[in-house]
């Protein structure tokens, strides 16, 4: 493992991410643009045959799956006739949140003849977006295999829940008491319902700011002392981040030009491209990685927005374009 470049923000190693990834820590965000195979000419011609891609595929996924924080993303680009049967691969192990098409109204698309085609061309690329099984609760009766994951990766919002367990502990209830009294409140025909939700990591949901002060009023003393804004904050901060904002991108049809200033590399992606991405799904404070780092747009995207970042690229002329673009002037974005 060779540490090609460093600065405050960017760290950019030279090597093969299945040896280097393993060796790191844990990611908000991994955003990633692997090899297609045999798409853009010469380039990708690693490989004799689709299966053999879609093998290295399965094993890209596993380390990138163990890379990722309980509550991180994953944005994955691949070329639409791939998308589907990546998408299925990493479904394996990772909940599906998007299928993104990337429409570019430029492109070697305009240069084709209609003539010589035998079907449509493509003009569009795939975005493929995941985040962990049961990131959002416990879900325990998806699957088992989803119960195994969040064995291994923890429950993310285990300190909200038990803190809410304590507390109902503290006052001698028990999840069943409570869930009883609060079908008395509401009228409910359910004697569990909402409530037995809050307290247990099986499909565990945050009580809202109305059922937080009924819970202090029923266990009736010095019970949950904690403001519900500090609870509030805390979810917040646990669940995974995506900051869409009035006049984004909000469908799954992004359109986004082709790259103005070309770097060298083949499939280089559009900063503003790359730069939604982490705006998107890395909050101030969050670590992005990208094991296929290319010319380095992901890392001159996160470091121009404050974000930290880790870049692999096995091809050290490759890494050469990325340490440049780092020591640009910072973008205003």
């Amino acid at each position: 493992m060779n540490q090609y470049y460093q600065d405050d923000f960017v760290t950019l190693y030279h090597g093969d991410c299945r040896e280097i990834v393993p060796t790191l820590g844990r990611f908000d965000l991994v955003c990633t643009d692997p090899p297609y195979g045999k798409v853009k000419g010469d380039f990708d011609h690693e490989w004799t045959n689709r299966p053999a891609m879609l093998k290295d595929c399965e094993v890209w996924r596993d380390i990138i799956f163990d890379a990722m924080k309980a509550n991180g993303t994953l944005y994955w680009f691949a070329w639409p006739s791939l998308a589907g049967r990546i998408e299925s691969l990493i479904a394996e192990r990772l909940n599906p949140l998007a299928h993104i098409v990337w429409k570019r109204d430029e492109g070697w698309w305009r240069k084709t003849k209609e003539e010589d085609l035998r079907s449509p061309v493509p003009q569009t690329e795939r975005i493929l977006m995941f985040e962990h099984y049961g990131a959002d609760n416990m879900a325990l009766g998806e699957s088992a295999y989803v119960a195994k994951c969040d064995e291994l990766r923890g429950f993310v919002f285990e300190p909200l829940r038990a803190y809410l367990a304590e507390e109902r502990d503290r006052a001698g209830f028990t999840t069943r008491r409570v869930a009883e009294c609060y079908q008395k409140k509401t009228g409910s025909r359910t004697v569990t319902g909402m409530a037995g939700h809050w307290f247990e990591q099986v499909q565990w949901a945050l009580p809202t700011e109305e059922n937080y002060n009924w819970l202090r009023e029923l266990f009736a003393g010095d019970y949950l002392r904690r403001e519900y804004e500090d609870l509030r904050k805390e979810y917040e901060d646990l669940r995974r981040y995506f900051d869409m904002r009035k006049g984004d991108q909000k469908t799954d049809v992004w359109e986004f030009a082709p790259a103005k200033e070309r770097h060298g590399h083949p499939t280089q992606k559009p900063l503003a491209l790359i730069s939604y991405i982490v705006r998107l799904s890395c909050r101030m404070g969050g670590t992005v990685l990208d094991p296929f780092a290319g010319s380095g747009t992901t890392g001159r995207a996160a470091k121009d927005l404050g974000r930290k970042c880790v870049l692999i690229e096995r091809e050290e002329r490759y890494c050469e374009i990325a340490a440049k673009r780092m020591l640009q002037e910072v973008f205003d974005i």
